[in-house]
């Protein structure tokens, strides 16, 4: 099973971007796109606030799945109706606890 770190490389690639391309496209400094992706880097997990921008991501009006992002199940991208299944705050609710796991070591 992939890490978070190779689904976000995985993205990059989706987008046609470079680390840095995709740095900009989600607002975020280049070091930490670099700290994330990089094998020469910390290969750190991304922070809420930077896996919420890529959650904010779309392509071919299909929004990035959570589950995906967070665990690798699924699909990369959701369409809009699979989108209005969970609510909003039941999806925030999830990536925090998600989160907390990864900070913790639990997988």
């Amino acid at each position: 099973m992939s890490t978070i770190n190779q689904r976000v490389a995985e993205l990059i690639k989706t987008f046609g971007d470079s680390e840095s391309g995709f740095a900009k496209r989600i607002a975020v400094s280049t070091s930490v796109m670099f700290n994330i992706v990089n094998p020469k880097g910390r290969m750190s997990y991304p922070s809420g606030p930077v896996l919420e921008k890529i959650l904010d991501l779309e392509k071919d009006g299909k929004k990035v799945s959570a589950e995906w992002l967070m665990r690798g199940n699924g699909e990369p991208f959701l369409s809009g109706e699979q989108l209005s299944i969970a609510s909003p705050e039941a999806a925030l609710d999830y990536l925090k606890d998600t989160i907390e796991k990864l900070k913790g070591g639990v997988q």
